[in-house]
């Protein structure tokens, strides 16, 4: 980030100094992670699970449409 700004801008500003600058902007800076370390190892298979219960579905398989459902599961 810092080699960025100073390429693009030409100043260069401390570690401290542009955490409080994007933060002034209203920006975050985090780092990203490949996953999240407080995830359970069988989060795909729990989600599914919860999908499944959510959305009614049973083992025997319907000719009925798919229902459309629209929101946020948590």
């Amino acid at each position: 980030m810092h080699a960025l700004i100073e390429d693009r801008y030409g100043v260069t500003y401390h570690p401290a100094h542009l955490s409080r600058k994007l933060r002034q902007a209203g920006m975050n800076y985090a780092k990203p992670r490949p996953m999240d370390p407080r995830s359970p190892a069988v989060a795909d298979d729990i989600l599914a699970e919860r999908l499944g219960e959510a959305l009614g579905e049973d083992d025997d398989e319907t000719d009925e449409d798919d229902p459309v459902i629209l929101g946020f599961f948590r």
